[in-house]
């Protein structure tokens, strides 16, 4: 009776408060020897053993009331420091300093000149090995995906080269990101986190769920709106690695590649579509899974690295090198050329003005002149002078730490020109034979050729001086005709170059070729002899045939049936329909055409232009609003039978009119013009009139010069074009099956499309949100999943206040030594080659079901033995396998694996680029 009590008043303590309990557990354990020691001697010890409940009572007390009740982590040697490494922490302060003048502070030159924006691989070593395993992982990307269609189109290698570089970046990008991430951490507090939400959910749906019932869509239905929502269909998700591949861009990828849209809508494709899209679809199949559980779960220690790990290398430097020799290109100058020429340095000279930085420029010609003086062997004691003092001048103006135009140079070449300029004049001599000048001015002349000099290239300033300025973007008729006359300033480059030519044949030519081209000259400075009337008629025929071809926009059309009238023809009663066609991109009193007429269609000529459009434009563009099947007319058409046609025109028509692929369709803009019947109008009227005039204007023109092909294709343009026979072995795989063909995957079906409605669900229990740290989720997994005692529960929440921190850093110091194991060289090549083999080498025969089964026994069996005997003797055997099956079971759903997979895929995202979440929420959760 008095056990009872005992254990009845232990069981109320340790409810009422965890505190309480964990003091009473450490009383008794701390005093235990007193106890014992009281036990064998005298009864004096009692008052000793009261006063030291005490006081370990008042000692718990300071200790756990100033850190929220937990013990602080006693096991210092388990305390891991949570900063950065301080190669990133310097490099973080040389990225916030100015590249020219090297101040934290600067306000006045370019800010995103830095050397990590323009090159991020500065200073980025791998081991030999671990590049040569991502070059190679890389030149199958490009081999794949690049080269398969490149190859048709040029041999020219420029635009892969742009993207190898491209790649470089971003993957130098990542791993900087990566490793200025605390892994360990953010493994724990988030992913496993989000890992316990999702167990959390699983075991909630199990709960709920009737007997028999799919525990997988139970649980999607169970997200509701927190379903991600990539698990509306396959291409929902497709669309959203494209649009969160778009959203890293601008971290990623240099400034000047974001201007290319074609570069960047390809590495979009191929980062979102070949390569994050298969790995995802790899990794949460459930066999996939089960054999990551058997590697995590098994026992032998990591393999030992049978080599020592190979020499450090510039990441992907190989990799990236042009694959064919620089072309010399006679648009692009180097830095010498444009520095010898006055009308080139006069337009790089304004450029450096509009980025801040005209003082380098200025500083590397002040040093040319320098030199040019200083090379004289006999110079006076007066000259010296002089150019003492202007050595003092250049070194006030660039070197000095508090110049208005300060170069960053490096430090010993600085502190050497400072003791030339400050010692006697005869001193300054050094500069000419020694090498602290000549090392600023080389320093200076990088900055100028490997920075500006590019950014000079894409300027608007270097393209003006290449081909003139830009022609104004509205030019009336008139005005771009007789400009077109009078003069050809956007193509003076090119006229130039023609001249070169020209001399360049003349120089190597005898006397009879400069007669010939003399003789060509002559010609081209002849006018044909033309009446003043015939340029007028010339232009009024242009400007008849440029109105007759500019496309119409029929998306500004709408169109209505009012009703349907009888008309009579030679007798007979025959039914049309009145269209009535509305322009609302023409105003009423506008003289550039009517903005509204009416037009009439019989019954058949619906039929014809619907025939029309499917043979030019295919059987997908009318999938959406087909025609009812066509009645056989065997008697003549009832006025009721037409009129119940009315609506279904009408709608008909109103649709074909907002497909973007009909906007300038000329079978449709015949059909709604008035005209004769469409069955007969299916092709542009031809103006023989028209026709006539041009042609001798044509050919007085071109001189003859072009007839015999002129004609032939005038004669071929006459001639119905046949089509094609195409073979069935030639016929190729379009892009939509390819794309179709990509994103199916059967175990995903169409992902959750189908199964779930969104509706709204209550969030996470008050249980999850609450739950910090690796002992905490220990905890909820014993008491939620493998449901422990009561008593195991309250002595593991008593013990949970003096050992969570304890037990927190060492499974963090323990997470720590493991990455630290994966980051060694030949476990970083081993992961390489195993994405490698999944995304490109994929050709083993499908494992069977029975293949798959037996893993997953073996998955189970492996986890039920990763358990701690004493917790299985606590919980029974029964227990122990219901809770391990449920974290099995859980695991071999496909589609929980991608909920879950994306989520943490969101997690990843948004911890190594946080300038994400300050711009936009990126973890959509449906519509």
């Amino acid at each position: 009776m008095a056990i009872g009590v005992l254990m009845d008043l232990f069981r109320r303590h340790s409810r009422f408060s965890a505190a309480g309990a964990v003091l009473l557990l450490a009383t008794v354990i701390m005093y235990s020897g007193a106890v014992l020691e009281w036990m064998s001697s005298s009864y004096a010890h009692i008052f000793m053993i009261f006063w030291s409940f005490v006081g370990g009572m008042v000692l718990c007390y300071m200790f756990l009331g100033r850190t929220k009740n937990m013990m602080p982590n006693f096991l210092i040697m388990y305390n891991r420091k949570k900063e950065p490494e301080l190669d990133d922490l310097e490099r973080e302060a040389l990225r916030k300093s100015c590249p020219v003048c090297g101040d934290p502070r600067c306000a006045r030159h370019r800010p995103g000149l830095s050397i990590l924006d323009l090159q991020p691989w500065t200073s980025l070593k791998v081991t030999e090995k671990v590049d040569m395993a991502l070059s190679e992982f890389l030149e199958l990307v490009l081999r794949d995906f690049v080269y398969t269609w490149y190859r048709d189109l040029s041999t020219d290698e420029a635009f892969v080269d742009e993207m190898r570089v491209s790649l470089r970046f971003i993957l130098s990008c990542l791993i900087r990101r990566i490793k200025k991430t605390d892994l360990p951490t953010f493994i724990v507090n988030k992913l496993i986190k989000a890992a316990m939400s999702h167990l959390d959910k699983y075991v909630r749906a199990m709960e709920s769920a009737p007997p028999g019932a799919d525990l997988e869509k139970a649980t999607l239905e169970l997200y509701g709106s927190e379903l991600h929502c990539v698990m509306q269909n396959r291409r929902t998700e497709l669309q959203y690695l494209r649009y969160l591949s778009g959203e890293i861009f601008p971290y990623i990828l240099p400034a000047r590649s974001l201007k290319c849209k074609s570069l960047c809508a390809l590495l979009r494709e191929l980062l979102s579509a070949s390569v994050l899209m298969p790995a995802i679809d790899k990794i949460a199949d459930p066999d996939f899974v089960n054999n990551l559980m058997l590697v995590f779960l098994d026992e032998t220690p990591m393999a030992v690295a049978t080599e020592p790990p190979s020499h450090d290398v510039d990441l992907l430097a190989h990799f990236s090198q042009p694959r064919q020799a620089p072309i010399e290109s006679a648009l692009r100058l180097d830095l010498p050329d444009i520095m010898n020429n006055q009308t080139t340095l006069f337009r790089f000279m304004q450029f450096l003005k509009d980025e801040a930085s005209v003082h380098v420029l200025q500083f590397c010609l002040s040093v040319e002149d320098f030199n040019r003086r200083s090379l004289n062997p006999d110079m006076t004691d007066q000259q010296k002078m002089d150019l003492h003092q202007e050595a003092k001048m250049i070194y006030e103006m660039y070197f000095k730490a508090d110049a208005a135009d300060k170069i960053q140079f490096p430090a010993d070449v600085t502190a050497e020109i400072k003791s030339i300029v400050e010692g006697p004049p005869e001193g300054v001599t050094r500069l000419r034979t020694s090498t602290p000048l000549f090392s600023a001015y080389e320093h200076a002349y990088g900055l100028l050729e490997n920075t500006f000099l590019p950014l000079f290239y894409q300027s608007d300033d270097y393209y003006t001086m290449l081909c003139g300025g830009r022609l104004p973007t509205n030019i009336p008729k008139s005005a771009s005709r007789s400009a077109g006359r009078k003069s050809m300033e956007p193509f003076a480059a090119v006229s130039k170059f023609g001249n070169k030519l020209k001399e360049m044949l003349r120089s190597n030519t005898g006397d009879v070729d400069d007669r010939l081209l003399a003789l060509y000259d002559d010609q081209e400075d002849q006018t044909p002899d033309i009446s003043p009337m015939e340029p007028y008629e010339e232009e009024e025929l242009e400007d008849e045939i440029e109105a007759e071809f500019i496309p119409k926009d029929l998306s500004a059309w709408r169109v209505a049936i009012p009703r349907a009238e009888s008309r009579y023809e030679n007798g007979k009663q025959y039914y049309v329909y009145i269209i009535s066609v509305q322009r609302i991109d023409i105003r009423e009193g506008e003289t550039s055409g009517p903005s509204g007429w009416e037009t009439t269609r019989r019954y058949n000529e619906f039929y014809v232009l619907e025939n029309k459009l499917t043979e030019f434009h295919g059987e997908t563009l009318l999938e959406d609003c087909c025609l009812p099947t066509k009645r056989i007319q065997l008697t003549k058409p009832s006025q009721e039978f037409i009129d119940s046609k009315i609506a279904i025109f009408e709608k008909w028509l109103q649709v074909l009119l907002t497909k973007p692929a009909l906007r300038g369709s000329e079978l449709v803009h015949s059909f709604l013009s008035p005209g004769p019947e469409f069955e007969t109008r299916l092709l542009t009227d031809v103006n023989i009139g028209k026709m006539l005039k041009s042609v001798p204007n044509k050919l007085v023109k071109e001189k003859g010069q072009h007839l015999e092909p002129f004609l032939q294709a005038f004669l071929a343009s006459t001639e119905t074009t046949k089509p094609r026979q195409s073979k069935p072995e030639e016929i190729e795989e379009s892009p939509k099956d390819k794309m179709e063909r990509k994103i199916a995957y059967p175990i995903y079906g169409n992902n959750a499309a189908g199964l779930v409605s969104i509706h709204k669900t209550e969030p996470d229990g008050l249980q999850i949100r609450a739950l910090h740290g690796a002992a905490d989720f220990l905890l909820y997994i014993a008491r939620t999943v493998y449901k422990v005692p009561t008593w195991f529960h309250h002595v593991a929440m008593a013990a949970r206040i003096v050992g969570k921190h304890a037990l927190e850093g060492y499974l963090d110091s323990y997470l720590a030594g493991k990455i630290e194991q994966v980051k060694q060289e030949h476990q970083v090549v081993g992961l390489i080659h195993l994405l490698r083999d999944v995304l490109f080498f994929d050709n083993d025969p499908p494992r069977t079901d029975e293949d798959k089964r037996v893993r997953a026994e073996e998955t189970l069996k492996e986890m039920k033995a990763f358990l701690p005997k004493l917790f299985v003797m606590v919980i029974g055997a029964e227990k122990q396998h219901i809770g391990t099956k449920t974290i099995f079971d859980v695991l071999q759903k496909p589609r929980l694996n991608k909920q879950l997979g994306y989520v943490m895929l969101d997690l990843a995202i948004l911890e190594f680029f946080p300038e994400i979440q300050e711009s936009s929420d990126i973890q959509q959760t449906g519509n």
